[in-house]
């Protein structure tokens, strides 16, 4: 298991000979040096969000760091150590680019070139507002060493992956994957090849790749940045102990299921009935393996024993992992449905079950969308949204949802079934991963729709971005009291088949907020499964939601992304997002309550953001979200720069 070793280099050691063994490695020709080449990038990546994580949460005072003539910085430490940085700016969003080497320097010793993110942490520790005691601090240098090491597997992986899809290409897609992968015939997928492709991770989060209960064969075996195949297992759930959520106008469960999946049906019937069981008074429970093999047996002992649940050999179908760890793709297929599995790991720092709550939520909220839209034919016209069709979770008596929710299921549409002829649905986290060229595949969509991939053309295409995203989901929240979850992993843009942008497409309503007030002046509603959840009063933390996700996690890193690799200053970009929210705003005044209108303009245009704690969330060892404020990048004081 991760985290055992004392040293992280034993541990690094240790994970990259596990790895090299494995037959997804040895396929792809990943090479111990490779997995060297790796060190500098991934602890450079790891660095920058520990980094940004201190100084953005407050832990650490931006004002400790000293500048010399040549532009490097230094922090002094408590023991009168200094640590240098090659590259560290602070930017808006209370952001920081960092970039080189950091190296710590001690009188009358050689310099040390920190490699190991938990080595940082420690030297750090004593400075933070609130140092952390040694077990916190051990839990967190295992937490963050082990995502630095998965990290390295991940880019070495990344990188014979892509000059593999680099050489499958056609010379008449002129290096351009996007194109290649849009218009290719062997390619069947393209938004599957590029959800695995291009997972990255987190854009805030330390733990941004931190997998701890999972040996190196199983995270290799299971994450998508690795290709990832494997078999789902089905399990039956008798009926009675079974609650089936539906989308309106969706068929009886087992018949939808059997349609999508009659091999293995067929072969669920015939295992129960064999066990002298009544087929019909089950119901079909895809599983994750891990899930499966890990948790069930023990989680539902008294269950498995009354026969209640049934765990069977049958592979329902081969998984492709999404961006989204738990959520899979039978055979990369442009016609099967998403399914959302349960899996009681901690992956990042949350564990990724699926709660009752979303089972049965995401049908109701999916109606609820669709209502919407076809009232708003103008932000139809810009946003789709991927329904979730059923939800099934495990139902006792009384009801326990912190035990249902390791035995439960969550079915949504595939993407490709919102698209045109033509269309390709480009998951917006893929637009950050790194081509052969050391490029983010966002450059590739700009030479593509704008004819070059100069500054000018980047800007030219943030302009048509912002046009899409901030009227859909800015409009749905002004207009509907909507906080989408819409950061990189849940938002594809879809791309037309002239190449240009064309609509934003969204997944995954289990974490959306609604203002009840602004949901309710319309004369819609919908049915709660927590009275807690889902509809809000507090207009405020509806807000964060979207400002989180939406304004930092996704557009904001995209600005980010572009200034960085575009040599373009972020004041330009961050002024024309300011732009599209002012005249957002303007175009729906009339169609807001005037004090709503009012105080949601100040809100996002003025006054602090949110910024969701991570380290401090994880210090405190807090379930729940710790929020603090940064400065507004979008404010007149942020623009008078």
């Amino acid at each position: 298991m991760h985290g055992n070793s004392s040293k992280p280099e034993n541990a690094l050691l240790e994970r990259w000979s596990e790895a090299l063994a494995t037959a997804q490695f040895q396929a792809s020709h990943v090479s111990l040096q490779a997995l060297i080449n790796t060190l500098a990038p991934a602890a450079e990546r790891s660095f920058q969000r520990l980094i940004q994580a201190l100084f953005r949460e407050s832990l650490l005072a931006p004002s400790t760091l000293l500048y010399d003539e040549q532009g490097h910085c230094s922090l002094t430490l408590p023991c009168q150590a200094r640590l240098r940085f090659e590259h560290l700016r602070p930017g808006r969003m209370a952001s920081w680019d960092l970039r080189g080497e950091v190296i710590l320097l001690r009188e009358g010793q050689p310099e040390q070139k920190i490699q190991f993110p938990s080595q940082l942490l420690t030297l750090l520790n004593a400075s933070l507002e609130s140092p952390a005691d040694r077990e916190v601090l051990n839990r967190l240098n295992v937490e963050i060493d082990d995502s630095f090491i998965n990290d390295t597997l991940c880019l070495a992986f990344h990188e014979q992956w892509t000059l593999k899809l680099h050489a499958s290409m056609d010379p008449v897609y002129q290096d351009n994957l996007l194109s290649h992968l849009k218009n290719s015939p062997s390619v069947i997928n393209p938004t599957s090849v590029l959800e695995q492709w291009g997972t990255l991770g987190h854009p805030w989060h330390p733990n941004y790749k931190t997998k701890l209960g999972l040996n190196t064969e199983q995270v290799i075996d299971y994450s998508p940045e690795f290709e990832a195949r494997f078999p789902v297992l089905l399990c039956a759930l008798h009926r009675q102990f079974a609650h089936v959520e539906k989308l309106a106008g969706t068929a009886d469960y087992w018949q939808w299921w059997s349609e999508h999946f009659p091999q293995a049906a067929q072969q669920l019937t015939a295992v129960l009935q064999a066990q002298g069981l009544q087929a019909s008074d089950y119901l079909p429970l895809p599983s994750h393996p891990w899930q499966a093999r890990q948790e069930l047996p023990q989680l539902f002992a008294n269950e498995i024993g009354d026969k209640l649940l049934v765990l069977t050999d049958i592979v329902a179908f081969t998984a492709h992992p999404t961006m989204s760890f738990r959520t899979v793709l039978p055979e990369g297929r442009c016609d099967a449905p998403m399914v959302k599995l349960p899996v009681s790991l901690r992956l990042t720092s949350v564990q990724r079950t699926v709660s009752p709550r979303s089972a049965r939520m995401g049908p109701r909220i999916s109606h609820l969308l669709l209502a919407i839209l076809e009232r708003e034919p103008a932000i139809q016209k810009i946003l789709s949204i991927v329904p979730e069709r059923i939800g099934v979770h495990f139902k006792p008596q009384p009801a326990n949802d912190e035990h249902s929710r390791h035995l439960a299921v969550l079915y949504r549409d595939n993407p490709h079934s919102q698209l045109q002829p033509g269309e390709m649905a480009v998951p917006v986290g893929s637009l950050f991963a790194i081509d052969q060229h050391g490029q983010p595949l966002l450059r590739q969509w700009v030479r593509l729709s704008q004819g070059k991939d100069d500054a000018a053309a980047m800007l030219a295409f943030f302009h048509e971005y912002a046009a899409i995203s901030v009227p859909a989901l800015l409009g749905m929240y002004l207009r509907y009291g909507v906080a989408f979850e819409a950061h990189q992993q849940n938002s594809f843009m879809v791309m037309a088949a002239d190449g240009q942008l064309s609509r934003l497409l969204l997944r995954d309503f289990g974490d959306i907020r609604i203002d009840r007030k602004t949901l309710h002046a319309h004369g819609l509603d919908i049915e709660l499964h927590d009275p807690k959840m889902t509809l809000y009063d507090d207009a405020g933390f509806v807000r964060d939601k979207l400002l989180h996700t939406v304004f930092m996690c996704h557009l904001g890193e995209l600005i980010l992304l572009a200034a960085r690799h575009f040599d373009i200053p972020q004041a330009l970009l961050w002024n024309e997002l300011s732009a599209q929210v002012s005249q957002c705003f303007d175009d729906l005044r009339s169609q807001v309550d005037p004090q709503r209108w009012a105080t949601e303009r100040e809100a996002l245009l003025e006054h602090a953001w949110p910024a969701k704690s991570f380290m401090r969330m994880r210090l405190l060892e807090s379930h729940a979200d710790i929020v603090g404020r940064l400065p507004n990048p979008l404010s007149a004081a942020a623009n008078a720069d």
